[in-house]
């Protein structure tokens, strides 16, 4: 689990981890995919300000291995966000500057609530906003992420 706050060292240095290791190759062969996302929230502890951070693939081969945690995401209505950090002196700004513009500008006027408000909602094991960096390595500069999150439309 990770801190609410200050958490972004920790997500790519969890990537590098994952990347360094070589896990990434291994999750790929054993899942039958070559798509690697970052799950974020799919837990969260609101009394302790923490949430799950998983490097994952989609497991197309029903694979069955103890190294990995299997997570099952919740489908439904995903809002779709995009953007692009050129070198590395920016990863982190242009990774929140995205954060800026889902949670900050487009939830609090749009139609619809995010089913991962950490702190009025509370966290739904298996909905977690999905990130996808292309190519699948956040390491590598330049890189494209969209942003995938989970949310329901307002009554």
């Amino acid at each position: 689990m990770m801190p609410w706050e200050n958490n972004l060292e920790m997500q790519f240095g969890l990537w590098k981890k994952v990347v360094s290791s070589q896990l990434i190759k291994k999750l790929k062969a054993l899942s039958g995919s070559e798509q690697v996302v970052g799950i974020f929230c799919y837990r969260c502890d609101a009394e302790n300000h923490t949430f799950s951070y998983h490097i994952a693939c989609e497991n197309k081969n029903n694979a069955v291995n103890t190294e990995f945690e299997d997570l099952k995401i919740k489908g439904g209505t995903f809002a779709v966000f995009k953007n692009e950090c050129n070198n590395h002196s920016n990863v982190f700004k242009s990774y929140n500057d995205l954060c800026d513009e889902v949670w900050g500008q487009w939830l609090p006027n749009s139609e619809y609530t995010s089913l991962i408000e950490l702190e009025t909602l509370g966290c739904v094991e298996g909905y977690a906003s999905i990130e996808l960096f292309h190519p699948d390595n956040p390491t590598i500069i330049p890189y494209q992420l969209e942003m995938l999150l989970p949310v329901s439309k307002n009554s």
